[in-house]
C-alpha cells in the first residue's frame, strides 16, 4: 500500500467529468508492425509489471477523506483490458493522427482499474505506428515519465520473441475500509503530526521572504493574486472535447536563436507562444489591453533523484506580455518576468507549494471542485482567471532509442487542461527536436491550427529581431537550474 502525495492526490481531487486529469505521451515508431509485434509489446508491458508498480495498482480512497488516496495492487488486474488497437483512416497523414488523439483524451480513465491506457494506432503514413500511453496524471510528472518510458523501452530491448513473462508480483485482496481509516490515522500520528510545526514555520518564513521580495523587486505571485489577468475566450468553463495538434522546431535552430536574443530555450518558447496568442486573439477580435498570464510548471526534485513515478513540481507564474506589438520588446519583457519568476521560487522555496498540497485537508480541495462545478463560476461575466493558458518544457531523451521493438522516431507529450483555462502547449525535446503538442478545450479552440501555424511562424519573426550583445549585464541572473 503506497499513499498519494498531496500533489499527486490534487489531480484526482480537482478532476470532473470534463476537466480530465490524464497526461497523453505518444510514440511514434519505425517497426515491421504485424500480430507478432503486438504480443511482444504485450510481453513487455508484462514484463514492466513487477519494475512500475503503478502499471497494476488502483487508487481507492480514504473513507470520509481523512486522508489522501492510496494505491494498492488490483487483484482483478487484467493487462488486455489496458491495451487497445486501432487503424487510423487513409491516408494516415498528421490531421488523422491527430484527430484520433483528440478522441482518445476526451475519455475519462476507469477509477475502479489502474488509471492507465495504450493505445496502439497502425495506418500511419510510411508504415509507421503509434502508441499513445494514457496515464492519469496523479501517478507521474513529467520528468519520472522520460524515465519511466526509458526504462521500458531500453530495459525491455533484449526481448526478441513474445515469450511468456511469469510475474513475480502476488495480487491480494483489497483493503477493508477500517484498514483505510486506521492506516490514515496511523500515518498521520506517526508522520504529519511531527512534522506539522515544522511546515507552519516554513510557511511563516516564506510569507515574510515573499512580502520582502515584493517589496524590493515585485512579486510575480503578488501581482497576480492582487491583479488577476483579464479573460479571454480560452478562459471559460471546460467542455468534455478535445482539440489537438503538433508541431516540430529544429532543437539546434531554437538554441541559436537563443544565444542571438542571450536568452533561454524557455525564453523562445515563450515567445513563440506569446506571439501566436497575440495574433490568434486579434483574428477573433478578442485581444485583452492587459498582458496574459501563464503557468510554467517546474521540476522540484532534488538533485540526484531518479523518480518512475510520482509528481515533484513547482510552477512559475509569468506574463506574456501579448500586449506589447513590438516583438523585441515583448521578448524582453518576457525574460525579465522570467527571471522574476524564478528568483521569487527561489526565495519561497521549491518544497513550501508541496508541503501545502500535502497539509491542506482533502475534504477542502475536494469541496472547492464541486462548488466550482456546480456555480459555473468560470462563466460568470465579471470572473477573471488564475492564469491563462499552461505551458510546459520538459527535456527528454537527447539521443534517438531503439529496440527490437523498432526506432523510436519522435516523442510528445500532452498534459491536462485545468477549469478555466482551456489551453495547454506543451514541448518535449527529444533526438534533436522540440516536439511541439498543443491542445485545447474544443469550445475554447475549435481552430487549434491556426494558433499552431501561428507559432512557428512566430519563429521567423524572432529569428528576424537583431542580436543583442552577449556580454550585457544581466540584472536579474537566471537560476542555473531553470535556465535549459
Amino acid at each position: 500500500m503506497h499513499r498519494l502525495s498531496g500533489q499527486d492526490a490534487s489531480f484526482l481531487y480537482t478532476e470532473t467529468p470534463t476537466v480530465l486529469m490524464h497526461t497523453l505521451k505518444i510514440q511514434i515508431l519505425e517497426t515491421a508492425y504485424d500480430g507478432t509485434e503486438y504480443n511482444l509489446l504485450r510481453e513487455r508491458l508484462k514484463a514492466a509489471l513487477d519494475v512500475v508498480p503503478m502499471l497494476r495498482q488502483r487508487v481507492m480512497f480514504v473513507p470520509f477523506n481523512l486522508h489522501h488516496p492510496v494505491m494498492v495492487d488490483d487483484p482483478d488486474f487484467d493487462l488486455d483490458s489496458h491495451i487497445y488497437r486501432a487503424a487510423l483512416p487513409a491516408p494516415g497523414g498528421d490531421r488523422e493522427l491527430n484527430q484520433m488523439i483528440s478522441q482518445i483524451m476526451c475519455h475519462r480513465l476507469d477509477r475502479q482499474r489502474p488509471l492507465w491506457d495504450l493505445w496502439l494506432l497502425t495506418g500511419l503514413a510510411n508504415g509507421r505506428v503509434a502508441i499513445v500511453h494514457k496515464v492519469h496524471h496523479c501517478l507521474a510528472d513529467g520528468a519520472a515519465t522520460v524515465r519511466y518510458l526509458s526504462h521500458v523501452f531500453e530495459s525491455q530491448a533484449d526481448l526478441v520473441s513474445p515469450v511468456a513473462h511469469a510475474s513475480t508480483w502476488q495480487a491480494t485482496p483489497l483493503p477493508s475500509g477500517y484498514r483505510l481509516v486506521w492506516r490514515a490515522l496511523t500515518d498521520h500520528l506517526k508522520y504529519d503530526i511531527r512534522a506539522f510545526p515544522g511546515f507552519i514555520h516554513t510557511l511563516w518564513r516564506a510569507a515574510k521572504r515573499l512580502l520582502v521580495f515584493n517589496r524590493d523587486i515585485g512579486s510575480p505571485t503578488v501581482k497576480l493574486l492582487t491583479n488577476r489577468p483579464p479573460r479571454t475566450r480560452l478562459n471559460h468553463v471546460l467542455s468534455a472535447r478535445r482539440s489537438f495538434t503538433r508541431r516540430q522546431l529544429s532543437l539546434a535552430d531554437v538554441k541559436q536563436l537563443a544565444h542571438k536574443l542571450d536568452g533561454t530555450v524557455n525564453d523562445v518558447i515563450l515567445g513563440l507562444v506569446a506571439a501566436a496568442l497575440r495574433d490568434y486573439l486579434q483574428f477573433h477580435n478578442g485581444l485583452p489591453n492587459e498582458p496574459l498570464a501563464a503557468a510554467i510548471p517546474v521540476s522540484a526534485e532534488e538533485p540526484g533523484e531518479m523518480r518512475e513515478s510520482g509528481n515533484r513540481t513547482s510552477y512559475l507564474p509569468i506574463f506574456l506580455w501579448t500586449n506589447i506589438a513590438d516583438p523585441q520588446e515583448r521578448f524582453c519583457a518576457i525574460q525579465h518576468s522570467t527571471r522574476l519568476a524564478k528568483q521569487e521560487l527561489q526565495v519561497l522555496g521549491k518544497d513550501t507549494f508541496l508541503q501545502l498540497m500535502h497539509f491542506t485537508p482533502p475534504f477542502i480541495t475536494l469541496w472547492k471542485t464541486r462548488r466550482k462545478q456546480r456555480l459555473r463560476k468560470a462563466d460568470r461575466p465579471d470572473f477573471k482567471p488564475m492564469t491563462n493558458v499552461i505551458i510546459s518544457n520538459v527535456p527528454g531523451p537527447r539521443k534517438q532509442l531503439s529496440g527490437n521493438y523498432g526506432t523510436l522516431v519522435d516523442i510528445y507529450s500532452m498534459g491536462p487542461l485545468v477549469e478555466a483555462v482551456g489551453l495547454n502547449i506543451t514541448v518535449w525535446s527529444y533526438a534533436g527536436n522540440l516536439n511541439i503538442s498543443i491542445m485545447g478545450c474544443k469550445k475554447a479552440v475549435p481552430d487549434i491550427e491556426r494558433l499552431a501555424d501561428a507559432m512557428i511562424a512566430a519563429m521567423t519573426e524572432l529569428d528576424q529581431l537583431p542580436a543583442v550583445a552577449q556580454a550585457k549585464e544581466k540584472i536579474y541572473p537566471t537560476s542555473g537550474e531553470e535556465s535549459r
